[in-house]
């Protein structure tokens, strides 16, 4: 059977008519009308392209909704334009792993009581942009301190587990009680089994899970065991003690656990990761803020080296952030009145939205911007402490503004979902049947268009 029979009539019409088109612009043409095609069929009940937004604040347009500088601390905002330039990367993808770096120093050192509900800061954060556009560098220039401060205690932990053995041999000589293991302390890890994870957090006031490519850990949920693990990052996520008693394991118990998730991602595999174990569903993919600026290219080189009295200053905040215990913070007066607004502004969107995935996406950031205000105000604070443990208003406002850009970034996740999973007007596999069947694309090329892998489209076109 012919695969345009199966598709819709204006969907078979706009791929034929650019079967010819193959190089970026076609690829950017087909999706600009998939989501034209979509937008016909998804309209809202008054007439309008279905968004769950008002238009008029979160457009489509970056132009309109740029990542905002001008609230940030000296000491980042300084580190980001050099390094910015010098890379030719996105400011906000340092200025984000920077700032995740901060909360992985900081971790349970610091909580924002506003008097209802306590916020560590602590992020699930992702950045997202295609191979070579230059997710890594900001993320190692971010973590570096962190990823040095991990090695220094890992080698005394090795240096302390010589020494145990060698106390254990003597005790057992001598008959005496042999002295307890030493446990590894830590802020960062990465490729770890469930078990070894929350045995980590047992024994750590925080970690962050850090990893330059995030779809290799999601691909990892689920690997070593049914154990429930997407449940266990949603209530880590907001705190929620447990307690894990089994039979030939050691219990786990963790009061509070703080975890950040920081990690890139390219927009190609993030569909699909998101669809890994119903993430979108389960209200996974609504804890992460997306950091994904339009139209990215990669950099050309530009001879220039960081400003390296830049580094070191950002790295002794990452030691002061890290050593310093701050305990806990309230919002002022002022503050606590801008945050009211903002967050009866979200329950109106949340009020209005047609999906339970958006109205999950919105009830999730007021927790963000208490968590991004608190970071903020401990950054502020380097390096002569707090003067008062309060979030003020001027911090409280900036830090709503990221959030109207985190709400931008992650309504183009969503749209990115009911384009390519949610519309019932193209299916994937057709679509990639008709583009190497009849239009005489690469599988590479309509794996790209559809948004799936190629060793997908190898496999069910053998099929």
């Amino acid at each position: 059977m012919n695969t345009t029979e199966k598709m819709p009539t204006e969907a078979s019409t706009f791929l034929s008519l650019n079967q010819q088109r193959k190089d970026t612009n076609f690829i950017d043409a087909l999706q600009a009308d998939l989501r034209k095609i979509n937008a016909k069929l998804n309209p809202t009940s008054d007439g309008k392209v279905r968004s769950g937004i008002d238009d008029n604040t979160y457009s489509e347009n970056d132009d309109k909704n740029p990542f905002p500088m001008d609230g940030m601390p000296p000491v980042i905002s300084d580190y980001v334009n050099n390094l910015s330039k010098v890379y030719g990367s996105p400011k906000e993808f340092f200025a984000m792993a920077f700032i995740g770096a901060c909360c992985a120093a900081v971790r349970k050192g610091a909580v924002l009581d506003d008097g209802k509900y306590k916020n560590y800061p602590q992020l699930y954060l992702m950045y997202v942009a295609p191979s070579g556009i230059g997710k890594t560098e900001p993320d190692k220039k971010g973590f570096r301190r962190l990823v040095e401060v991990d090695k220094e205690l890992y080698q005394d932990y090795q240096k302390s587990k010589l020494d145990w053995k060698a106390e254990c041999a003597a005790c057992k000589k001598s008959k005496l009680v042999e002295p307890e293991k030493p446990i590894r302390k830590q802020l960062l890890i990465d490729d770890c089994t469930p078990e070894a994870l929350y045995h980590a957090l047992q024994n750590n006031a925080g970690l962050t899970l850090h990893s330059d490519e995030l779809s290799t850990w999601f691909n990892n949920i689920g690997r070593y065991a049914k154990s429930g693990e997407v449940g266990r990052y949603l209530s880590i996520f907001d705190n929620t003690t447990f307690d894990i008693s089994r039979k030939a394991d050691e219990p786990v118990f963790v009061d509070e656990p703080y975890m950040n998730i920081i990690g890139g991602i390219q927009p190609e595999v993030l569909e699909e990761t998101l669809q890994l174990n119903q993430m979108r569903k389960n209200g996974f993919a609504q804890r992460f803020l997306f950091v994904y600026p339009n139209n990215v290219l990669k950099p050309y080189y530009i001879d220039a080296i960081p400003n390296q009295s830049l580094l070191h200053e950002c790295d002794r905040l990452i030691e002061y952030l890290h050593n310093e215990k701050f305990g806990t913070l309230i919002l002022t007066r002022d503050a606590k009145e801008i945050f009211i607004s903002f967050s009866n502004e979200l329950t109106n969107e949340n009020r209005n939205c047609k999906t339970d995935y958006l109205r999950a996406f919105y009830s999730k950031f007021e927790i963000h911007c208490l968590r991004i205000a608190l970071i903020l105000e401990l950054i502020k604070s380097y390096p002569y402490g707090l003067i008062y443990k309060t979030v003020t208003a001027e911090t409280l406002e900036y830090a709503i503004r990221l959030c109207r850009y985190f709400i931008f970034c992650g309504l183009k996740v969503e749209r990115m979902g009911v384009v390519l999973e949610e519309s019932a007007v193209l299916d994937k596999l057709s679509v990639a049947k008709f583009l190497v069947h009849q239009s005489g694309h690469s599988q590479a090329e309509a794996a790209k268009i559809v948004g799936v892998s190629q060793q997908y489209i190898n496999k069910k076109l053998k099929s």
